[in-house]
């Protein structure tokens, strides 16, 4: 089966059925790419999905959110048609969505450990230790010649790599720039009922972010100037900062003197949620011209 000639997108409502088709692309020699969600798929997501999409034979999109990831209780709210649909869209060759029963069985136990690397970026309510390990279960599952992170979720994709490093997965593990809007702020599915002045508020995180760089850049060092000369550029009235902290990238522990690589880190809190942005910093190009993220326009103004 060629599906880049043509073959119908599908959805596999079971894993039983994404085993089954992940096989015959096996048996065919076509090289897979998978994007994994939670759901509420997005115009970020969007980009993964196509990016996958060319650099693969078959892309798979997984749905499912990941009940490890939330307080108990918590319910994720998304819409597995529309999530369908904005993958077929982006070029997916298959959605595969799942179900609590599936995914934990009764008796289910494994998490993936890393230390202690799962709290340092942005604490245990984050439930990374979780995020990593539902990420390894489906690159394990999917058997993907190559998995597709977003850097906006910079922890992540981070402890996602290395994991695949440590376990020895046969899998290619691509970064992803961020989506923003045109004003900085990253596209993410906690910013869907935010405001358009929420969001124009809210773009002064990345311009304080992008304005540690850019000092960085000039030759700026010490992070305590640093973060003091940032936050002084925040002035958020619906927001709260919750922090700002410029950290290793290899360790996610708080630089003194900033040196490469590093990750330039904040969140702010409204409604009950934390929102996050980051900029990562692996080489000397970037903190000279900064990330290539993929900008887009803002939503229309309700």
């Amino acid at each position: 089966m060629a599906f880049k000639n043509g073959k119908k997108s599908m959805h596999l409502d079971s894993l039983s059925a994404g085993k089954a088709f992940i096989r015959e692309v096996a048996r065919t020699g076509q090289t897979i790419g998978t994007v994994h969600t939670l759901g509420a798929l997005h115009l970020g997501h969007a980009e993964l999905i196509r990016r996958a999409a060319i650099e693969n034979d078959v892309a798979i999109v997984t749905v499912y959110p990941n009940k490890s990831q939330f307080e108990p209780g918590v319910s994720y709210d998304f819409n597995l048609d529309d999530d369908i649909r904005l993958a077929l869209r982006a070029g997916a060759t298959a959605v595969l969505s799942s179900n609590d029963a599936e995914m934990f069985p009764a008796g289910y136990r494994t998490l993936i450990s890393q230390d202690d690397y799962h709290l340092r970026l942005d604490g245990p309510q984050e439930h990374l230790k979780e995020a990593v390990t539902g990420a390894i279960r489906w690159i394990c599952f999917a058997r993907p010649t190559r998995s597709y992170f977003g850097l906006k979720d910079i922890g992540q994709a981070l402890l996602v790599k290395r994991a695949v490093a440590d376990l020895l997965l046969d899998c290619e593990i691509r970064f992803v720039p961020t989506v923003r809007y045109r004003n900085g702020v990253p596209i993410s599915s906690r910013l869907r009922r935010f405001s358009r002045s929420e969001l124009d508020e809210l773009s002064c995180l990345f311009t304080a972010l992008d304005h540690s760089r850019k000092d960085i850049a000039q030759g700026a060092s010490s992070v305590k100037d640093l973060v003091a000369s940032a936050t002084s550029k925040i002035a958020f009235r619906q927001f709260k900062l919750d922090f700002f902290r410029i950290v290793g990238a290899d360790s996610f522990e708080d630089l003194e003197q900033v040196k490469l690589p590093f990750i330039i880190v904040g969140a702010a809190m409204a409604h009950g949620l934390r929102i996050f942005d980051s900029i990562y910093v692996p080489d000397q190009d970037t903190l000279l011209n900064g990330p290539q993220d993929v900008w887009i326009d803002l939503p229309e103004q309700s």
